[in-house]
């Protein structure tokens, strides 16, 4: 190990050493046996934690994916029934499909006017 030892005097006038490590940058690497010492495990090694990390990520973007596709469908299908409540005749059949179709969708139900309410007498 490389050890540097320099000689210095304190403010009250002692002097002491003061040792100055410098590490190596792999030495936990030289604790492991020899035959882990070698360049081919440290390849595999990294090569096993980039396939892993590759495969979380697709795993994390087919979800997002998959999401995104149901989430497509259902707004598909809320416009399409939307569409058909709509062009009943009638404005009451119309307006009673609409709030039929925001309950069952979960939707918060927002009072559709009538023309009799809008009456400003």
């Amino acid at each position: 190990m490389n050890h540097l030892r320099t000689s210095f005097t304190s403010p009250d006038g002692g002097v002491g050493d003061l040792v100055v490590r410098t590490h190596t940058p792999q030495q936990w690497w030289h604790r492991l046996p020899a035959g882990l010492q070698t360049p081919v495990w440290s390849t595999i090694l990294g090569s096993l934690i980039i396939l892993g990390m590759l495969l979380a990520f697709h795993q994390v973007v087919h979800g997002a994916v998959q999401q995104s596709e149901l989430r497509h469908k259902t707004n598909a299908l809320h416009a399409e029934a939307t569409g058909r409540c709509k062009i009943l005749p009638g404005r009451g059949a119309s307006d009673g499909c609409l709030l039929q179709l925001a309950s069952q969708w979960g939707e918060q139900t927002v009072a559709v006017a009538s023309p009799d309410l809008l009456s400003f007498e």
